[in-house]
């Protein structure tokens, strides 16, 4: 029974969209508002809402099963037969097709949302954990909207039917019964639990070893898309900012280490609101330096200890805004602290500010040349002291160290070593002068994100890694939303076998394929280009068939699936390599048959780099510069080409296989706004996530190699993702996919005819029964025997310009046996050949 991915379905049909179909809204900030209903608030970018005049609210699944369905009152999202028809209602809105046999019940977002929930309905249902919400001075609105939690007595009605992997039974089994439950949630998905005594000043966090390291805590009115954010201590403050407006991170004890930072600085302005004492003015003081920016420094009223202090005495969304407007910019605040100094210790701090006036922007400048100003320093002084700030360190004439051979040298597109894996993306920064930058960033196994500023040996996991080139930004590479990024980031998990069925699904949705078996073969293939890296060769796919078989549509669908990837159909040889070798790109390539003809020297290039790039360490060489210094690229990646009339015999060499055939059937179009993203996200998480494992399957399994020579190196990267995906449920599909390699092998040594090519001999077997000397035959003949003998329609036999391939590849026409007649291409057929051919691959003539 397969799973469905909840998160990815609910990320394809917007809320707002759903909404608005029943209830007009209005803009309000970043919020919506009912314009019939004032007290309707829709919350766009977490795609949740809150009806607060009713009291209830949720996400696109409690509104389609409250308002959509009409279920009212009577929407109850624990019982599988209601979420069950809100699924399918979506599902049918998204227009993907599920069927009963899906496993809502195992989906892991499902039983998250579960657990969240009634673990929610326990703080409604208990007095004493109500009343101390209420003496925090929270609403019930803003509670809910928290989905804020309860621990209760009885812990085995609380998991009672849920699937939950075994890390969350055991924390929930270690946490202690009575406290308040807060669920750290990013876009919807539980990532993490915490916990606070309702009787007295006591936190909780589970055990490292069972959920992972402290996260964040984001309130319900934070998106990552937010402008700006406040940063606060704890999670009561954070809930206090939510019930003000305002969106919040609450640090939760987590260390501003360069990934917090990292996350941080994704947005426009970030006020630093830690609590109102000595000790925590300093670290708010040393945050916000370290964020730099457009950081802010909030300043809380005397005599209020925190933000829920406040909030306990009466302060309003109208203040709390009021003081974030006045919060000073962190560098005004340390010019401040500077000039209390006195001496030497003045100057020091003073001296240490100016490196960061370059990025300060104009009303922020005019107000820290006042504070200069105001202690002596302005107009020649003040200029002199920002240029030698900002005056680049004069180069190094000394030696560098030699690289080590302990240190690896990898692809900062796609690298492996050992428990290291990493992929190079670019986000898009907004500047302190509201301009965009296209950043790269290194996404890593051990869910870091590392900016990357033209180093090129970094640090990961503990040991340093060479990248073997500088790393360029480019809309290229936003392949992977930031909010997908921090989702991994945070801990988000992927099913193997969800995976697999979506990018299968993908393909049999959109694409008549002959069996399942040409479906699971690009469905591995798609996801071994996030992995091909680990291997030493990678095999090209070759898509043969006629016009209108669906090999276009083939690469359509790949586009948005595969790693990096790039689908042309006509390349040039300076921009495919250098493509390749930065970013590593899926390649596509649509009219192949052009690179048959030796004579075009404008393929040269690119037959160059397709005969190099299936294998590790062949770069191909190339002249460049005015000076035309040699210079080597890496042409290695994955690449898919599609063909009417097949490819030549070197290419063809480098390639699996796969027919394709004009459908008789009426296939779904690929709807526009098919973008694969969600798809994308689990294909980044599997590979960061389980790479270590792909390469024992690889390497330690000698009873997975069973192939030899060149077919052994294609298929070897494919069988192994077959018996990955198989230990993790997808039945079967190792022995297709051995099967397929062994037939390929077959073809490939000559001691197997395709299918097709079987047919062909019978057809001439039976078309010359009447001749013992050579017999000219029509092509339009010898088609329309060999489609009656395999049972195929006109459409899917295509025209007959493959037979004099065919022919001329078994040896049974040349050039003087073959001549264009007014009725077509005729071939003077040898009876005795052809029942030489079929004795010699055992093939049996048709007896009537």
């Amino acid at each position: 029974m397969s799973q469905i991915d909840l998160d990815d379905l609910r990320g394809r049909v917007r809320l707002e969209t759903i909404i608005e179909e029943q209830h007009p809204l209005r803009k309000a900030g970043r919020t919506l508002k009912g314009i019939d209903h004032d007290s309707l608030v829709v919350f766009p970018d977490t795609q949740s809402y809150y009806w607060y005049s009713r009291n209830e609210g949720g996400d696109l699944f409690d509104w389609v099963g409250r308002e959509v369905l009409n279920l009212g009152a009577s929407w109850n999202a624990h019982s599988p037969n209601q979420f069950w028809d809100v699924v399918k209602w979506v599902a049918s809105r998204a227009g993907v097709d599920v069927e009963r046999q899906v496993s809502i019940s195992k989906s892991l977002a499902y039983n998250f949302r579960q657990l969240i929930q009634r673990l929610h309905q326990a703080l409604l249902d208990t007095p004493a954990a109500l009343t101390y919400t209420e003496s925090r001075g929270w609403t019930l609105a803003t509670i809910k909207a928290a989905q804020l939690g309860f621990m209760p007595q009885d812990k085995g009605a609380l998991l009672t039917g849920l699937t939950l992997p075994e890390a969350w039974k055991t924390a929930i089994g270690k946490f202690p019964v009575g406290m308040l439950v807060y669920p750290h949630l990013e876009r919807g998905r539980l990532t993490y639990l915490s916990g606070r005594s309702i009787i007295e000043k006591r936190h909780y966090n589970p055990p490292r070893e069972l959920l992972g390291e402290r996260q964040l805590f984001f309130n319900s009115r934070y998106s990552p898309d937010a402008e700006q954010v406040v940063i606060v201590e704890g999670q009561a403050d954070a809930l206090s900012f939510a019930q003000w407006g305002i969106a919040a991170i609450a640090l939760v004890g987590i260390s501003a280490n360069d990934p917090t930072q990292k996350l941080l600085q994704t947005h426009r302005r970030i006020f630093v609101a830690l609590d109102n004492t000595p000790d925590a003015t300093a670290k708010g003081r040393e945050l916000a330096k370290a964020l730099g920016g457009s950081a802010c420094i909030v300043q809380l009223p005397d005599g209020i200890k925190d933000a829920n202090d406040w909030l306990k005495s009466g302060a309003t969304a109208e203040q709390a805004q009021s003081a974030l407007n006045r919060a000073p910019h962190w560098l005004l605040v340390e010019a401040d602290h500077a000039a209390q100094l006195e001496g030497w210790a003045r100057q020091d701090a003073l001296r240490q500010l100016f490196p960061h006036v370059e990025s300060l922007d104009e009303f922020t400048l005019a107000a820290f040349k006042e504070r200069m100003a105001a202690l002596g320093i302005k107009g020649r002084t003040f200029s002199e002291l920002t240029k030698s700030a900002n005056k680049p360190e004069p180069a190094t004439t000394t030696t560098s160290p030699i690289l080590s051979d302990d240190i690896p040298l990898l692809s900062p597109a796609l690298g492996f070593h050992e428990d290291v894996a990493m992929v190079t993306v670019s986000i898009i920064e907004r500047t302190s002068q509201n301009r965009l930058h296209s950043q790269p960033y290194l996404v890593t196994s051990d869910r870091q994100l590392h900016r990357l500023d033209g180093e090129q040996i970094i640090t990961l996991n503990g040991h340093e890694i060479a990248l073997r080139v500088i790393p360029e930004a480019s809309e290229f590479l936003m392949r992977w939303r930031i909010g997908d990024i921090r989702r991994f980031i945070a801990g988000e998990a992927v099913n193997p076998e969800s995976v697999f069925r979506a990018v299968f699904q993908s393909f049999t949705r959109y694409v008549d394929f002959k069996s399942h078996t040409e479906s699971a073969i690009l469905t591995l293939w798609t996801i071994g280009t996030y992995f091909y890296t680990l291997f030493p060769a990678y095999p090209y796919l070759a898509l043969n068939g006629p016009k209108n078989s669906g090999k276009s549509t083939v690469l359509r669908v790949l586009q948005p699936l595969a790693f990096n990837m790039i689908s042309t159909s006509d390349p040039t040889g300076a921009s495919m390599f250098r493509l390749i070798n930065n970013n590593g790109c899926t390649v596509g390539i649509d009219e192949a048959e052009r690179y048959h003809n030796p004579k075009d020297a404008g393929m040269q290039q690119i037959r160059q780099l397709l005969n190099s790039g299936y294998k590790a360490g062949m770069p191909a060489l190339r002249l460049v510069g005015d000076d035309l210094k040699p210079q080597a690229f890496d042409v290695y990646s994955p690449k898919i080409m599609a063909a009417i009339s097949g490819l030549e015999d070197v290419l063809a060499s480098r390639c699996i296989a796969i027919p394709m055939r004009r459908t008789d059937k009426k296939m779904p179009s690929i709807p526009p706004d098919f973008n694969g993203t969600g798809i994308r996200h689990q294909l980044y998480t599997l590979a960061l996530t389980y790479h270590t494992t792909i390469r024992q399957h690889y390497y330690e399994r000698p009873d997975l190699h069973t192939l030899q020579n060149r077919s052994g190196e294609l298929w070897q990267p494919l069988i192994a993702l077959a018996a990955f995906f198989e230990s993790h449920g997808v039945d079967g599909l190792l022995h297709a996919i051995s099967q397929a390699a062994e037939f390929d092998q077959a073809l490939s040594e000559g001691k197997a005819l395709s299918e097709r090519e079987e047919a062909l001999l019978q057809a001439l077997e039976l078309l010359t029964r009447e001749s013992e000397r050579l017999m000219w035959l029509r092509a339009a003949d010898v088609r329309s025997q060999v489609q009656g003998l395999l049972g195929l329609t006109e459409t899917q036999m295509g025209s007959a310009q493959w037979i004099g391939h065919l022919l001329k590849q078994l040896g049974l026409v040349n050039p003087q046996r073959r001549k264009h007649h007014t009725d077509g291409q005729r071939y003077a057929i040898a009876r005795d050949e052809v029942l030489d051919m079929l004795r010699r691959y055992d093939v049996p003539p048709i007896e009537a």
